[in-house]
């Protein structure tokens, strides 16, 4: 199936937001979907994941958040949770103006960290019908930080932190640190490999990025997300990076109606490897039951003597 990508821009609160539409052959308004990446990742890594929602029916808006990729935005690689939870809702506000897409039955899908910030935009963006997170990571951006780092890495992670901050203070900007450092011999080669694939991507952050993620706390909220229906598909196998634990915290504290799978499958097993195809199963079906053959809440028509008498006794 060849499949046309338009490059649109939309706007995020001032900032240009760049997004590839994928449409699929329709006669008419067909639900959409806005796909997140993890952190200062591109759109393009997206390509993967797309297709399997257009061939399913639905419009889809994959998108670079601010200061990332295509988007504009200074300085560059400012990962900041909360701005792209922004760019999320601004994703939405956008699809919702293309005839293609049905403005009423718009899901979004996050992988990694944008899961985690597609469900906080789902909490404050009632136009959100169906939230699906792959390879949930963050959900409590210190305590996931802690796990990952252990206490004395955290702890020097902090010393830098006040450090940069003083430098910050007297007009520096941020240090520049690498955006991925991954460990184990099936990961280590991933940042160069997306850099070779993807011209758009650097593999590098602000260093301030850690101080939002650190305050970043999508658990705390996500009890408000129901009666939005949630879909969390974790990795079950060798993960230090999407650590099973937050997802199941988080979870545990959503709302009906939500559903946890949990593959048996390590780090890259839902990106590339063999999971993948079972991972896009399960969300093609949860946006197809809830977003597509669900039906939308109905505004009950204000009473009037003749329709009470007319109900049945």
């Amino acid at each position: 199936m060849d499949l046309h990508i338009e490059q649109v821009t939309f706007n995020s609160l001032g900032t240009a937001c760049a997004g590839d539409l994928y449409l699929p052959a329709a006669d008419g308004p067909v639900p959409g979907l806005v796909l997140g990446h993890s952190g200062v990742m591109v759109k393009e890594a997206l390509r993967v994941f797309a297709p399997y929602f257009v061939r399913a029916g639905f419009a889809v808006l994959a998108i670079d958040y601010r200061t990332v990729g295509a988007s504009a935005g200074q300085p560059r690689g400012q990962d900041y949770p909360q701005r792209q939870t922004e760019d999320f809702r601004s994703a939405v506000s956008y699809l919702q103006t293309r005839p293609e897409a049905d403005p009423n039955r718009i899901g979004l899908w996050g992988v990694s960290i944008g899961g985690s910030v597609a469900t906080q935009a789902a909490v404050l963006d009632r136009r959100v019908k169906c939230v699906v997170v792959q390879s949930p990571s963050v959900w409590n951006g210190w305590r996931y930080l802690e796990r990952l780092l252990g206490r004395e890495g955290l702890a020097a992670l902090r010393d830098r932190l006040d450090e940069d901050w003083q430098r910050r203070y007297v007009g520096h900007d941020s240090a520049r640190v690498p955006h991925l450092t991954l460990r184990g011999e099936n990961v280590e080669s991933a940042p160069d490999l997306a850099a070779e694939m993807f011209p758009n991507y650097r593999n590098e952050k602000t260093l301030d990025s850690a101080e939002h993620l650190l305050t970043f706390a999508p658990e705390d909220l996500i009890h408000r997300l129901a009666p939005t229906p949630l879909l969390m598909i974790a990795n079950g196998g060798w993960d230090p990076y999407h650590m099973l634990e937050e997802a199941q915290s988080a979870f545990a504290k959503a709302g009906e109606p939500k559903r946890l799978e949990i593959l048996p499958y390590d780090v890259l097993g839902l990106y590339t490897g063999p999971g993948l195809e079972e991972a896009m199963a399960l969300a093609v079906e949860w946006f197809d039951r809830h977003l597509r053959r669900t039906r939308l809440v109905a505004p009950t028509p204000e009473p009037t003597r003749e329709s009470v008498t007319a109900m049945p006794q």
